[in-house]
């Protein structure tokens, strides 16, 4: 089994940043982040036993999200090859499972991106 890399992030440091490759997944250890549309609105706060960047189980994955650390945060990072082999490992089948999952989230988040820029857009 891969060793997995375990990251400190001081508070106000970006993860990562929307559109950028998404080739690693975190699991929070301690602390608090923040997860960010692309005009720096908050999507939600995500703390210790969360996870963020899912997208990184895509192949060409891109981020949706920025990711800024609120407080002193530590997270365990697993590069896209590790997670994709943990889950080759235990089943075959997950990999198409967990890739059509995360599409479904997508198409489900550009949706709701759509309907509130039309709610934002809509006369008073």
């Amino acid at each position: 089994m891969a060793t997995f890399k375990e990251n400190s992030f001081q508070p106000g440091h970006i993860v990562f940043t929307v559109g950028e490759l998404a080739d690693k997944l975190y699991f929070v250890k301690q602390g608090k982040l923040q997860i960010l549309d692309e005009s720096g609105g908050l999507i939600s706060t995500i703390s210790k036993g969360q996870s963020f960047g899912e997208q990184a189980f895509l192949i060409g994955g891109i981020r949706g999200a920025t990711v800024k650390a609120v407080d002193e945060a530590i997270c365990i990072e697993i590069s896209s090859e590790d997670a994709n082999s943990l889950l080759g490992a235990t089943s075959n089948l997950l990999i198409p499972i967990f890739e059509a999952l995360l599409l479904q989230q997508n198409m489900t988040n550009e949706l709701a991106k759509c309907r509130k820029t039309n709610i934002d857009d809509a006369p008073d």
